[in-house]
């Protein structure tokens, strides 16, 4: 598992590397766009193609985890695939859905551009921690107190997940509060990659982590596959170096049990909240294993076929965005701001304003796509996008502005994070914990992922600035007095 090593070449060199990876990166996506012009979406596809070495050219740092990057890229994801649907089907997209499908592609493919912009101004160009500090900080750690740690981390999590939707007032703060586990996972995965001793340690984690992924009632297993992918991006400054089989086995694998969870969630869901139409799980966890232990050998190349085809679908975000387009302004009016007002209004604790409103995602999908999408009372929640909803309050071309804005507060935060206490790689650590657990989804309402990034900014500015110290003090079993000296 490991293979990292410290280079101490000057900054130049590094840049270097940068710039003769973007050329061959750039020449693989030309020959892809070339090949392209040869689907029934020729524009759409070689675009595609094209913007992946931009996001590369903007948003990679050697020897930093690529969480600005991934985020980007993976909303590029799903702004792409409902071209390869079309492809695969034989159509284009107008035949597919309408001519809006093909504009919001085009709106998508711009917002995407403004968003990694918006980070790239906002974080700049030097690095967020020197890669000394990275070396010496990760040689500090103690397997046996990182291994404490996250036990002790994942019983409080656990309990503060159950408390949060028990109490509506605090559960934004409860949840930002249980996310604190990522950053004990963090530098075990971290390690895991630079020290085999701790390699055991991270692939039991992972493992663990998935199966609590897989027996929740979301989809839950992703977020430690996309911080390993992470996280390994920052073990060479040579992108090449990073081409490694253990990528593709990581990638399969999250391909495997998308695939899989997408053939038997809604049978599954509908098991484990008792038929109650609620997003809750009412099973114990071994009835949840028992479940997927008895899907998963029943399962057959049909229902993964049908599974891979959903999962597609589902990855695809553009049909409620291109529904809005059909709807506004043609028969509901741009709204002027009310939608991002909304994001920011909620901010408001509901600890002090008990009467605010409770947001209903779908409610506000069928009002403006004119598609109409299962709500609360169907125990599920579907959005518009951020985009869409940008596109809502202001039209084009002035959706882009709340859109530049978001990239440069997401910037702003991975470097603000990072360095806001006296360990730059604890910092690093929650950086990256925020953006993959806010950032990443080009489907998120901009009334949850503005709110939920502020409070994990405040919760862990706070939490690092006050406690940070201390907290690496019992990690590295170092005294106070030995501290101060380095």
């Amino acid at each position: 598992m490991s293979h990292y090593s410290l280079n101490n070449r000057p900054l130049l060199s590094l840049k270097s590397d940068k710039i003769s990876v973007s050329k061959i990166f750039w020449v693989i996506c030309l020959v892809l766009a070339f090949i392209g012009l040869t689907t029934p979406n020729p524009l759409e596809t070689s675009l595609g193609c094209l913007i992946w070495p931009v996001l590369f050219s903007l948003l990679w740092r050697p020897g930093e985890p690529p969480a600005l990057l991934f985020a980007a890229s993976f909303q590029m994801i799903q702004v792409i695939v409902p071209v390869i649907n079309a492809n695969l089907a034989g159509e284009t997209l107008e035949q597919n859905f309408g001519q809006e499908l093909s504009l919001a592609f085009y709106l998508g493919i711009l917002s995407i551009l403004a968003l990694a912009y918006g980070m790239k101004l906002a974080v700049g160009n030097s690095p967020v921690i020197s890669l000394i500090d990275q070396e010496k900080s990760a040689s500090e750690l103690k397997f046996s107190r990182l291994a404490i740690a996250y036990l002790g981390t994942f019983v409080l999590s656990s309990l503060m997940s159950v408390l949060a939707f028990g109490n509506p007032a605090f559960t934004q703060l409860l949840l930002s509060l249980a996310s604190l586990r990522w950053l004990v996972i963090f530098l075990i995965v971290w390690n895991g990659f630079r020290d085999l001793k701790f390699s055991l340690l991270s692939l039991i984690i992972v493992i663990w982590e998935i199966i609590i992924g897989m027996t929740g009632f979301f989809s839950g297993f992703k977020q430690i596959i996309f911080l390993v992918l992470v996280v390994y991006g920052a073990t060479s400054l040579k992108v090449k170096q990073l081409l490694r089989p253990q990528v593709l086995i990581l990638m399969v694998l999250l391909l495997l049990l998308a695939t899989y969870w997408q053939s038997v969630k809604g049978d599954y869901r509908n098991y484990v909240n008792g038929g109650t139409q609620t997003q809750t799980v009412r099973v114990s966890l071994a009835d949840s294993l028992n479940y997927h232990t008895n899907s998963a050998n029943n399962i057959n190349e049909k229902e993964l076929g049908d599974g891979f085809n959903a999962l597609l679908s589902r990855l695809g975000y553009l049909k409620f965005f291109a529904g809005t387009i059909r709807t506004v302004p043609n028969a509901v009016p741009y709204q002027n701001g009310k939608l991002w007002s909304e994001a920011i209004s909620a901010l408001i604790p509901r600890a002090f304003f008990p009467d605010k409103p409770i947001f209903d995602d779908s409610k506000r999908t069928n009002e403006f796509s004119g598609i109409e999408a299962a709500g609360a009372d169907k125990g599920t929640s579907v959005s518009i996008g951020y985009v869409g909803e940008s596109y809502i309050d202001f039209g084009v071309p002035f959706m882009f502005a709340p859109i530049f804005a978001l990239g440069c507060f997401w910037g702003w935060l991975y470097r603000f994070i990072t360095n806001v206490g006296s360990i730059p790689l604890l910092g690093l650590a929650g950086a990256t914990t925020i953006l993959l657990n806010s950032a990443v989804f080009f489907e998120s309402s901009n009334v949850k992922i503005f709110p939920a990034g502020v409070i994990l900014l405040l919760v862990y500015s706070m939490v690092l600035r006050l406690f940070g110290k201390n907290i690496w003090l019992w990690l590295t079993c170092k005294s106070k007095r030995m501290f101060e000296k380095f």
